[in-house]
């Protein structure tokens, strides 16, 4: 498992949150999650929340949260967020890392959310160690909608090698971990094919959807280059979605959404 390295709040905000392909590809998410829990004041437990953004939206359409992170400064602006809001009272923050996770003594959920590309600081062998803690977290047929980031990226590959740049283009297909850099500071980054997400944990859970997340958008990193164009964007987001119940291509997009459901 990765040792945490954390980027400074407001950098992370900035470069990804509250970027515009950061949204673009959050606006995705949000849909999906929105369609699922229709039924107001469903518990959530979320794993790696970042600086709150995903909470917020949660409790802002009626459900209730506890917030995990295992950086106490994402959490700091994650409650100035709730706050903000005046949502502080539907969120919980609880400093909690992934290796905490089994140790967490709280009501069941109906479900676990852990959004953009946390997993990918754990590498293969510890997603095994999760599967019970994350399953006993949930309530019989509780969900638990992972985003990560897979071992293959189309757009990522093909922008990289039509500049010549050969190691960024083929980076996620190596085997072994990436250092993924933020403003200086970043992990180790492991990349998850699917199906190899699915089998770790396939003894407690079944698949209920996979679908892409930015097969058309590009990579938060390349912001400098495709930020500015909004018209743009507004159409591959579109792309994006008339493809979102193509399963296949979740292995070729930026990120990819698994959604599970407890089945023990």
């Amino acid at each position: 498992m990765a040792s945490p390295l954390f980027p400074d709040p407001s950098a992370y905000d900035r470069e990804f949150t509250f970027s515009r392909i950061g949204m673009a590809q959050r606006r995705m998410v949000w849909g999906y999650l929105d369609r699922m829990l229709q039924a107001p004041g469903m518990q959530v437990l979320e794993l790696n929340c970042g600086t709150g953004t995903d909470a917020v939206h949660l409790a802002r359409n009626g459900h209730r949260v506890l917030a995990t992170d295992i950086s106490e400064e994402m959490l700091k602006v994650a409650r100035e967020k709730a706050r903000q809001f005046g949502v502080e009272d539907r969120i919980t923050h609880l400093r909690l890392g992934f290796e905490d996770l089994k140790r967490l003594a709280t009501p069941p959920v109906d479900l676990v959310l852990s959004d953009f590309g946390g997993f990918n600081c754990i590498d293969a062998d510890h997603l095994n160690d999760l599967v019970a803690p994350i399953a006993d977290a949930l309530k019989p047929r509780g969900r638990f909608i992972a985003v990560l980031m897979p071992d293959r990226c189309v757009s990522e590959t093909i922008y990289h090698f039509l500049r010549g740049e050969w190691k960024e283009a083929f980076r996620r297909g190596r085997h072994d971990p990436v250092w993924a850099g933020l403003s200086g500071t970043g992990a180790v980054t492991w990349y998850h094919a699917p199906n190899a997400f699915r089998h770790a944990f396939a003894s407690r859970f079944r698949v209920v959807n996979i679908r892409p997340i930015g097969l058309f958008v590009p990579p938060t990193h390349l912001e400098h280059r495709f930020g500015h164009r909004r018209a743009m964007l507004e159409r591959l987001a579109r792309w994006d979605e008339r493809l979102s119940h193509w399963e296949w291509t979740a292995r070729y997009a930026d990120h990819y959404l698994i959604d599970l459901e407890r089945t023990r």
